[in-house]
């Protein structure tokens, strides 16, 4: 062991003295050596930092409304895409020969109208009745839509949430607020299902199932409609709602019944009218009519055998072969936009500062920290989303410019900026100290002592620094870690 010290004492020497100097520079850092910072000349920010992930602004899951044998494939995974544009196809040629026939009996049906006297007035008679009814089934789709979202929706709490609950109190009658929540979560998809319905909806594509849905989805609006008036007639005073509030509500669904009442008399008007005429034409009118019927019907089934993009995009799924049974409403296609979002889910402590518009930086997993994407905020849902059992609000971020690094699924790391104050002067906040109603720092005077002196501070930023109101220079030199503390 003595050998092996002699003939490595050189070096034993040097390590030593290298933990004697690491000791007393440890010494002198833990004594603290004063530290001080001046006031810095920069804008106040505030910043909430999420994370989220990169999805397509749009994306959509086709399929096909019939059943049969796949026999086409127009687009594949990756191939770009418009609206309008054909994915696949089906096996059609059953529906196609009863295309070909229907055109032909209907043909037929207008030569032999056309032998008869006065046909052309007949069929003007028909055509303008038929108008009626597609017109009045339009405006009671849109009467029932303002009926329930911009009447009936001033008696709700959260109307769109998952839970929404009618206004005042009304005891006795447990069963019918229940019944009303419910029945008001099924209008949305009722109304939506209306739209659909009457959308591009002409004369030469109108059938009778447009009327009888018509009448169903008016149906449950009317019933619905009841129901609010039942519960509002129940109202009672409180302290919180007063008799003239009631009163107001009130008025509000009178309003809302007798436009819907209008709406459906008209619509029942418009029907009778054109049946009326159907009743009253020549037989080979009627004939007419129900060759054209057919034709439409069997068009729209040969429509159910093709999947047609509905957005401007790329194909992301493609699961489809040709000759493949499929069944209806499988899921074959994705297609997915080529703009690209961020959906992030904000707690709620976080939320109050975030508003739309808030511009934000963006970096990805994919990439550096200094790779820095910006975006804007463009939507907030009103109602929460409960994720690990806390209350959140999904946003998302619309990105300020494309880019072709962005890929959809990324992980982004977002810090949305919430407020911005310019032409602040900042110092870190454990520079400042208080003491009940005083708010200080120490100063660090020119013969190397401390001056406890007051402040005033204002807004705090998200990077540990308040805002300095008062007339300190520039120059002034804080300490951080004062001795007097």
């Amino acid at each position: 062991m003595l050998d092996f010290i002699k003939k490595r004492k050189a070096l034993l020497i040097v390590v030593l003295a290298l933990v004697v100097v690491g000791f007393v520079l440890a010494k002198v850092g833990s004594n603290g050596e004063t530290e001080t910072v001046s006031p810095m000349a920069e804008d106040l920010v505030r910043t909430v930092k999420i994370s989220g992930k990169v999805i397509p602004k749009e994306s959509v899951e086709l399929g096909f409304e019939t059943t049969g044998t796949v026999t086409n494939i127009y687009k594949n995974v990756g191939d770009t895409i418009r609206p309008g544009d054909l994915i696949a196809r089906i096996d059609a040629s059953s529906i196609s020969a009863e295309i070909l026939k229907a055109e032909a009996e209907l043909s037929l049906a207008l030569a032999n109208l056309e032998k008869l006297d006065g046909a052309g007035v007949y069929e003007a008679q028909i055509e303008n009745a038929k108008r009626q009814v597609i017109q009045n089934i339009i405006n009671t789709r849109a009467v029932s839509d303002e009926v329930v979202f911009k009447k009936t929706d001033q008696l709700f709490i959260d109307p769109f949430s998952n839970n929404p609950e009618i206004v005042g109190d009304f005891s006795g009658y447990p069963n019918l607020r229940d019944s009303i929540s419910d029945t008001r979560l099924l209008m949305t998809d009722t109304l939506d299902k209306w739209r659909s319905l009457v959308t591009g909806l002409s004369p030469s594509t109108y059938t009778d199932n447009h009327l009888n849905m018509s009448r169903k989805y008016l149906s449950e609006v009317s019933s619905y409609i009841t129901k609010v008036s039942q519960a509002v007639n129940l109202f009672e005073e409180t302290t919180w709602m007063s008799q003239s509030e009631i009163d107001d509500y009130r008025d509000i669904v009178v309003l809302a019944e007798e436009s819907l009442n209008t709406a459906s008399q008209n619509l029942i008007s418009a029907e009778d009218k054109f049946k009326g005429l159907l009743l009253e034409v020549p037989v080979q009118v009627a004939r007419v009519e129900a060759a054209r019927a057919t034709l439409a019907n069997f068009r729209s089934q040969l429509s159910k055998t093709s999947i047609i993009s509905p957005i401007d995009g790329v194909v992301s799924k493609q699961d489809g072969k040709i000759g493949q049974v499929v069944s209806a409403n499988e899921n074959l296609v994705s297609v997915i936009s080529k703009s690209l979002e961020i959906e992030a889910f904000v707690p709620e402590i976080l939320i109050s500062g975030v508003r739309i518009g808030n511009s934000s930086d963006i970096t990805l997993d994919a990439y550096s920290d200094k790779d820095v994407f910006k975006a804007k905020v463009v939507h907030i849902d009103p109602a929460e989303t409960i994720r690990d059992g806390v209350s959140t609000y999904k946003v998302r971020l619309a990105f300020s410019l494309a880019d072709e690094r962005v890929r959809s699924g990324m992980t982004a790391n977002i810090k949305i900026e919430t407020f911005r104050k310019g032409g602040t002067r900042l110092i870190p906040e454990h520079a400042v100290f208080k003491e009940g109603e005083e708010t200080f720092v120490y100063l660090l005077s020119s013969d190397g002592s401390e001056v406890k002196t007051a402040v005033v501070v204002g807004e705090r930023d998200s990077s540990g620094r308040v805002e300095l109101i008062s007339d300190l220079s520039s120059e002034s030199k804080l300490i951080i870690n004062p001795e007097e503390e």
